[in-house]
């Protein structure tokens, strides 16, 4: 069997685009595609025999090969993990090879309803809701190939960007206080919604100052603010013309 010149750890960085793989993410896809135990049934990990060549891979060594053509399933199962977790992806891997590329259909209902739960991180990075739904429908899809196909990224909308996910590494790495960022945004969106822009302006650049990662709709909300500011600049020039 052929297999790829790199490990699955070397193609995630790859995906990520970057040199050091967070710890978590690293045990994350550990445990999705080697790890196992005394008492696990392997039985419950089949899906691994159409990614990962094991017996290519010495018992020294923790290589462990990618089947030639499978490298974007390593993508695929890195935005798995971000939405579902290690034990979900590993279920609905399981679930896809059993029932020979389908995905059970409470599966699909447990991915909708988990996405629907992290609405505050989506909120904040600026993913929209028809990125996993694009996701769900590749999953539906007979022409789609979850161990070959790349999904779409649920990061951004953005189509030179659809098949970015370096947003997990910040994900991953650190704590990040959604629902504190929430409540700024929102104290800056009822000033906006209050014509006090300047207020609105001075709580999104603080935000955007101590904020643990990029919030796209933080500056969203202050290109706006611009675009009104000029409006009404405009508008008050136009009227002192007139006047005078």
């Amino acid at each position: 069997m052929e297999i790829e010149y790199y490990s699955f750890n070397e193609l995630a960085r790859r995906f990520l685009d970057t040199e050091t793989l967070p710890k978590s993410i690293h045990d994350a896809l550990n445990n999705v595609l080697t790890k196992t135990h005394k008492t696990q049934n392997l039985d419950k990990v089949k899906f691994r025999s159409e990614i990962v060549n094991r017996k290519a891979a010495d018992e020294t060594t923790t290589k462990y090969p990618i089947i030639k053509g499978r490298t974007n399933s390593i993508y695929n199962i890195l935005i798995l993990i971000y939405l579902i977790g290690t034990n979900g992806t590993k279920e609905l891997l399981q679930s896809y090879y059993l029932y020979k590329h389908q995905i059970d259909d409470q599966f699909l209902n447990k991915l909708f309803e988990q996405t629907k739960k992290q609405y505050l991180e989506f909120f904040c990075l600026g993913v929209v809701r028809e990125n996993i739904d694009k996701i769900i429908g590749c999953f539906k899809s007979s022409d789609f190939n979850l161990f070959e196909d790349k999904l779409p990224s649920p990061f951004s909308s953005d189509p030179s960007k659809f098949n970015d996910i370096s947003p997990m590494l910040k994900l991953f790495s650190q704590d990040i206080p959604w629902e504190y960022y929430m409540e700024e945004y929102q104290k800056a969106e009822n000033l906006f919604l209050g014509k006090n822009y300047i207020e609105a302006k001075a709580i999104l650049q603080s935000l955007n100052k101590e904020a643990l990662i990029r919030l796209p709709v933080i500056e969203v909300l202050i290109r706006k603010i611009n675009v009104e500011e000029s409006e009404s600049k405009e508008a008050w020039d136009y009227l002192k013309k007139i006047l005078n």
